[in-house]
């Protein structure tokens, strides 16, 4: 089922959680520059299980398991062309074995900062041209594209320029295809590279259009609450919101080092749902039991 065609039908719509911290729980190691794409490389069948936990919890939407798997990720490793492809194969085919008709399957499409995989995708410290932003995105959307996947999210985004070269120059090479935006804000409720939030609402409520799902993951609840105090409210955008659980993560050592705390997450579900939110999940450290209550809580409201 396509993304609008579910939120049509019905919301609002739970979302799946941190594929990556499901991997970590099921004993897989996560320590390298390829993030959940090792295990998408190594180790495809703990992907499937985990894609399964969270329909089995009752996610309406799933995203792939390609955050981090961009073609310049795995050429950078060595990896040929045909290597890559077969990945990409693997990775549609093990989403699709665990999700029903009912489901949206979403392309997850992380920044260029998770590239980097130094953290920049908290920081949005790099700077690149709208061309070279369209050609490090476009050989993921259109491999995906070709396998089936036609609704997409560009997520984890902390740099407005990123976000501008996105809006403006990739999505309009898709006509058929429907793109959300997701970005990450820091804990004044600001885009992770202090641009004021209120300057990137009244931006993208240009383009309600081009890009029908906005919103903001991987960020603190209490971040998250100041956006949207900011701006978020109101922008004429489906919103949608995954935070992480609140630990700080060091992305150097590749590991969280602080406790969070996820069930604020559900706490702050019935002012959510108050003020237009329309899709909630979860990102990293967030489980299939977080998606669980998560759905409960929705469903109680």
């Amino acid at each position: 089922m396509r993304l609008l065609e579910k939120l049509k039908a019905q919301s609002p719509l739970v979302l799946d959680g941190g594929l990556a911290t499901t991997l970590e729980q099921a004993g897989c190691s996560l320590k390298t520059s390829l993030w959940s794409s090792e295990v998408l490389k190594n180790n495809p069948t703990q992907i499937k299980q985990a894609h399964q936990a969270f329909t089995d919890v009752g996610a309406d939407i799933l995203l792939t398991s390609t955050y981090q798997a961009s073609y310049q990720t795995f050429s950078d490793i060595g990896m040929k062309a045909t290597e890559i492809d077969q990945l990409y194969n693997t990775a549609v085919n093990q989403i699709m074995e665990a999700t029903t008709d009912t489901q949206v399957i979403v392309g997850s499409l992380g920044p260029y900062g998770a590239y980097l995989s130094d953290g920049s995708e908290y920081t949005g410290a790099y700077d690149l041209s709208k061309e070279d932003y369209f050609q490090f995105h476009k050989t993921r959307i259109e491999a995906l594209v070709k396998r089936g996947i036609n609704d997409f999210v560009f997520e984890t985004v902390p740099n407005f320029e990123e976000i501008k070269a996105i809006v403006e120059y990739i999505v309009p090479h898709y006509t058929n295809q429907t793109f959300w935006l997701s970005v990450t804000v820091n804990e004044d409720g600001d885009l992770s590279d202090d641009t004021e939030f209120e300057k990137l609402c009244a931006y993208i409520k240009q383009y309600a259009e081009r890009i029908p799902v906005f919103g903001i993951n991987c960020s603190s609840v209490a971040g998250i609450n100041k956006a949207i105090s900011k701006g978020l409210k109101n922008v004429p955008q489906t919103i949608a919101l995954y935070p992480n659980g609140g630990a700080q993560y060091n992305a150097v050592e590749k590991e969280w080092e602080s406790v969070g705390n996820q069930g604020l997450i559900v706490e702050q579900i019935p002012g959510w749902l108050d003020q237009g939110v329309k899709i909630i999940g979860g990102c990293c450290q967030t489980t299939p039991e977080n998606i669980k209550s998560i759905k409960e809580a929705i469903e109680t409201q």
